[in-house]
């Protein structure tokens, strides 16, 4: 029994022996399998490295401002990595690292991040099982860096002056952050750490200031990969159509005093914290937030201007007049925008106005996730694809697809992920919907028929919108109670499948004795039961109403300039006529459910519209005088 044990043992071990080493050989030839397309990237580098090591320190701009840098190398088997590597460069106002938990172990940036009870667990085990637990540091940030410094890259993030630990004081301008971080670029590549070639990640303000530092046309700088940022901050965040974002605002407001509070994390010498105690002192109250409260509020049209004469949004706020710069250099940029983002419309214009090597990537997704690794892609590929292709040179084809990756929203996961070579889509067909009790596709013949409605200031779109989806998700409500409190033109319930996608665009006559009106359009999917989801949407003041001509490639979307010296009243009982753009979406409407419009004349918890008592009454024109409707970029039926 004893032998018939023993041969029984040594059968299976050599039966496991035999299944671990196929499965080893197995691993070995996927891992050499050179694979690279969307979203999915291995066998051209290898992970030669198994760790990494932070430190940090000041370094010295040419005005003498001390900047707060953190620097991440790889190390094998605990030793740092010797010789020189590419370098992934973060410019930030955001901080470098955040301090999780206090000297008394409580943890202080559960509010900022909306931390559940398993996080903030596994933060506290981490706290206790490490010594860099109590930190937040660029690699435990942004996921997708650890394994690109395991396959030879080193990290730096810089804080901008005027936050975090660093010293002076922010100048928003985009001349200069453009002299700043050109003047950090030469001193990165001068290091001995660094050979030559540097690359920009980041999204929102961090991606913008890769704009600012490709407009330089710095020869390190090889590459950047900006996510979610603006091409005209007046329209692309904090004044969309001209009415202020309160919910942004709002959010901003508070997330910068909180990056302001005691979340700063001193550099490696300043142990008891006296450095970050004179640069705090050195930028007194001039913080980001306390500067953009007063901009925010005080300038409210794309031309105002200071005492001084500059005016904010056009001269340090906006991308087009230093495109030229860009292109001019040529920096290839690899843009990432999300359906659910804030600046969608801007990335699209962004891409539209550049020249140089140039991909797009828009997500289902929200600025709040827009660089993690998500349900819909490993996002960590994408980057890794594009930084070994400009920075180390490996041809891994990422030039030879289509330049356009987009996900289609409402389709299978499986089939959502398209491309394109070009926006608009090449084969789009721009299609009428006229406003009225059935809203086809055929004008309306009869005259003076128009609908009356009462302005409710009490609708919204909820308080996690795509205005407020920054460091949490957004969940917009069931539209269906928001749409009983508006107008709403819905079709019959659709015979076949239909993609829209691009930049709807709403024409719409309007007759008030109000004097200004804010006008909110929003498209959404209604479905059997009467459910409806949220789409997309636009919104304009009704004084901005006036039509101009951007400075800039503008896809052909109406432009309204916004400035106050073109302001127009609401003219007492006579018709006037809004256009405007909704921002843009690819959405897939399925057979048997219903398209909608719904209008209305507030967003209570996002946008700031001022309250008429009593609330005026409204018409909506819909006649053949005065056609109402929405011109929808449809792909078509299958």
């Amino acid at each position: 029994m004893n032998t018939f044990m023993s041969m029984k043992f040594v059968a299976v071990l050599v039966l496991l022996t035999l299944v671990a080493g196929i499965f080893l050989l197995h691993k070995r030839s996927v891992a050499q399998e050179k694979v690279s397309e969307f979203g999915t990237y291995r066998g051209y580098s290898k992970a030669i490295y198994d760790g990494a090591r932070r430190t940090s320190d000041y370094l010295t701009l040419a005005n003498g401002t001390k900047l707060a840098y953190d620097l991440i190398l790889p190390t094998g088997k605990g030793l740092p990595a010797e010789g020189r590597l590419p370098v992934l460069f973060k410019y930030t106002p955001y901080l470098r690292t955040f301090t999780i938990f206090d000297k008394n172990g409580n943890n202080i940036i559960a509010d900022l991040f909306d931390l559940g009870w398993k996080e903030k667990v596994m933060l506290r085990i981490r706290y206790w099982i490490s010594d860099q637990g109590r930190f937040m540091d660029p690699l435990f940030r942004t996921r997708w860096l650890k394994n690109m410094v395991k396959h030879g890259y080193a990290v730096i993030v810089v804080e901008r002056p005027g936050t975090g630990a660093s010293f002076g004081r922010l100048n928003p301008s985009f001349e200069a952050g453009a002299r700043e971080v050109n003047e950090i670029l030469n001193w990165i590549a001068t290091q001995e750490w660094c050979d030559g070639n540097i690359g920009m990640y980041g999204d929102s303000w961090q991606g913008q200031i890769q704009f600012s530092a490709a407009s330089t046309g710095n020869r390190h700088l090889k590459a950047i990969f900006p996510a979610s940022t603006w091409l005209d901050n007046y329209t692309g965040s904090l004044y969309p159509g001209g009415v202020y974002n309160k919910g942004f605002g709002n959010f901003f407001i508070w997330s910068q005093k909180f990056l302001n509070s005691n979340v700063i994390t001193p550099v490696d010498r300043d142990k008891d914290g006296e450095l970050l105690a004179q640069a705090r002192v050195e930028r007194g109250s001039a913080t980001v937030g306390e500067k953009f409260t007063e901009v925010f509020r005080q300038f409210r049209f794309r031309d105002s201007t200071t005492p001084e004469g500059y005016k904010i949004w056009l001269d340090s706020m906006a991308h087009p007049p230093f495109m030229n710069g860009v292109n001019l250099a040529g920096i290839p940029t690899y843009m990432v925008a999300g359906w659910y983002d804030l600046f969608v419309r801007d990335m699209f214009l962004l891409y539209a106005n550049l020249s140089g090597p140039k991909r797009l990537l828009v997500r289902p997704l929200d600025h709040s996730s827009i660089e993690k690794n998500q349900f819909d892609l490993d996002f960590g590929a994408e980057a890794h694809r594009w930084f070994d292709y400009w920075l180390k040179g490996i041809d891994n084809g990422i030039m030879d697809e289509p330049p356009i990756h987009y996900y289609l929203l409402g389709s299978p996961a499986k089939e959502a992920w398209k491309t394109a070579d070009a926006w608009p889509l090449q084969n789009q067909e721009r299609k009428n919907f006229y406003f009225g009790p059935a809203f086809l596709s055929e004008p309306p013949s009869a005259s003076d028929i128009f609908d009356t409605y009462r302005v409710d200031y009490s609708t919204t779109t909820g308080n996690l919108s795509r205005w407020t989806a920054v460091n949490w998700g957004h969940k917009y409500p069931n539209m269906r109670a928001n749409d009983a409190k508006a107008l709403t033109y819905t079709t019959a319930p659709l015979e076949s499948h239909v993609q829209i996608i691009g930049h709807p665009v709403v024409h719409v006559w309007l007759r008030s004795d109000a004097p200004d009106l804010d006008v909110f359009v929003y498209l959404e999917e209604v479905d059997e039961d009467g459910n409806s989801t949220y789409v997309t949407e636009g919104n304009l003041r009704s004084s901005h109403r006036a039509l101009g001509k951007a400075s800039f490639e503008n896809l052909g979307l109406p432009w309204h300039n916004h400035f106050q010296s073109e302001l127009a009243v609401i003219p007492s009982g006579e018709p006037i006529k809004l256009v405007l753009d909704m921002l843009p979406t690819a959405y897939a409407f399925s057979k048997g459910k219903r398209i909608r419009l719904a209008i209305t004349f507030a967003d209570a918890d996002n946008f700031d519209t001022p309250v008429i008592d009593p609330a005026p009454a409204v018409h909506l024109l819909r006649d053949k005088n005065h056609p109402s409707f929405i011109e929808l970029p449809m792909l078509g039926s299958k």
